[in-house]
């Protein structure tokens, strides 16, 4: 491709460790217990990339009440405990991150306490300390573009020079209101055959599903498997 990005920010969730599916489960269970019946795939389809504070407004207002005081409680419980138990590194990202040339950043939708442990737990954290960015950090969570332009001011890098890589729509279309290159990550466990070309209708510029594959992207020649296609600043978040 063309560009040759001066940053690239990463989402966190479904990019660097595959945790969508953990997280999905736990909200799911949650949500139905509250009384919105809702399965895992449904809450992957309808809240993967949201903020959870955008989640709870919409479980509320479908239940057309309140959620439990504990309810956010509950679902961090859940996923912590997952976390620990079954949370992996995506495959392929500590070798390519190492040997990428072009600074690195983290910008997630996920809290500081489930970003850092996300990150812990998986050994990456200190590849990209401390320039780990949370929502909690901005006012609006994507697909408002907020969370990455902070990460690109942050860094000193203006935001056409920066490149996203994100798995989910929001995250995508967040990327391109920023007016940052989207990339699509479709190597998640959470992730369906149809995935890949939603993310390239959101806008994503490649779509790819091993992360070997991005470093040819940033160099300028993709190659193609089968689901591809066309100073430091404060700590955000800490263990």
């Amino acid at each position: 491709m063309d560009f040759v990005p001066k940053l690239i920010i990463f989402d966190c969730d479904g990019v660097l460790v595959d945790s969508e599916i953990i997280v999905s489960t736990a909200e799911a269970a949650e949500i139905t217990r509250a009384g919105h019946r809702i399965s895992v795939e449904e809450a992957v389809e309808q809240f993967v990339g949201v903020p959870a504070s955008d989640m709870y407004r919409i479980i509320e207002d479908r239940l057309g009440a309140p959620l439990p005081l504990d309810f956010s409680t509950r679902i961090d419980a859940r996923v912590r405990e997952l976390y620990l138990s079954e949370l992996t590194a995506i495959d392929g990202v500590r070798e390519t991150v190492r040997r990428l040339r072009t600074p690195c950043c983290v910008a997630s939708s996920s809290g500081p306490n489930r970003l850092a442990l996300a990150l812990s737990k998986t050994e990456l954290f200190e590849l990209f300390y401390p320039n780990v960015f949370s929502t909690v950090l901005v006012r609006h969570g994507k697909p408002a573009p907020d969370i990455f332009l902070y990460a690109a001011a942050k860094m000193g890098v203006p935001a056409a020079d920066c490149m996203v890589v994100e798995d989910s729509i929001a995250g995508v279309t967040a990327a391109k209101s920023a007016g940052m290159t989207a990339l699509g990550f479709v190597g998640g466990g959470h992730c369906p055959p149809s995935h890949a070309a939603r993310l390239k209708e959101a806008g994503a510029k490649h779509v790819f599903d091993r992360f070997e594959d991005l470093l040819a992207i940033v160099e300028g020649s993709p190659k193609q498997s089968h689901r591809l296609a066309e100073p430091h600043n404060e700590v955000a978040v800490t263990v």
